[in-house]
């Protein structure tokens, strides 16, 4: 790499420091390209710090061990169902950490060979009804076939008939598929989640997921 510590690089830290620059780093290009095509939004694509508040240090623990461990829950299968019954907490920052963790440690050799995919499930539901703009063939089915996918805000209110047999229709395809998923949602408890997205969909996510729960104040006021 460059003569110089690239602080937005996610290899900063590794960095051997070769003097090829940034723009010429394969590692570097495969990671960008991941970064890119899974959805996060450019301002979320670059390395996230978070501290918590001394409620959240126990679940902060929990957090670090499973992304410390992304690539073993990610190749086992495993789910995480983040919530909180406040906004701003953290609950999508630590989602994004979790799945660029794995994006990192397995972007190597995978350029044009999508990983992981971040999902804003609201927006992900309005762009499946927009029958004018439909979504390519390619992104449904990496949506199925990708490693891990972040399903962030998953209980949304409000849905129709249609929105909810297309959600139930992928998270279900990706847990008899084995495929990780990290949900995150304001809805603190079974209950709640039941009566927001249903009892069938709620049991899929609730029983197959590690459930961590955040107590800390919106901290983006």
């Amino acid at each position: 790499m460059a003569n110089y510590k690239n602080t937005e690089c996610w290899f900063v830290d590794s960095c051997e420091d070769s003097g090829i620059g940034c723009e010429m780093c394969q590692l570097f290009l495969e990671m960008s390209w991941q970064m890119q095509n899974s959805g996060l939004p450019e301002a979320k694509q670059r390395p996230i710090k978070l501290r918590p508040e001394s409620c959240d240090i126990e679940a902060f623990n929990v957090l670090s061990n499973i992304r410390r461990g992304v690539k073993e829950f990610v190749t086992s299968g495993s789910n995480l169902y983040l919530c909180s019954q406040y906004t701003g907490n953290g609950k999508t920052s630590w989602a994004i950490k979790i799945l660029q963790s794995y994006l990192n440690l397995c972007c190597e050799g995978n350029y044009e060979n999508l990983l992981g995919m971040f999902v804003s499930t609201p927006q992900l539901l309005l762009k499946l009804k927009d029958f004018d703009n439909p979504l390519p063939f390619l992104y449904k089915r990496q949506l199925s076939t990708v490693d891990v996918v972040v399903w962030d805000d998953i209980a949304v209110s409000g849905m129709s008939n249609y929105d909810y047999t297309q959600l139930f229709t992928y998270i279900d395809s990706r847990l008899l598929s084995e495929k990780a998923n990290i949900f995150t949602s304001n809805c603190s408890t079974r209950d709640e989640l039941e009566k927001v997205i249903g009892n069938k969909l709620a049991s899929r996510i609730w029983d197959t997921s590690e459930i961590v729960t955040l107590f800390g104040k919106d901290r983006r006021r």
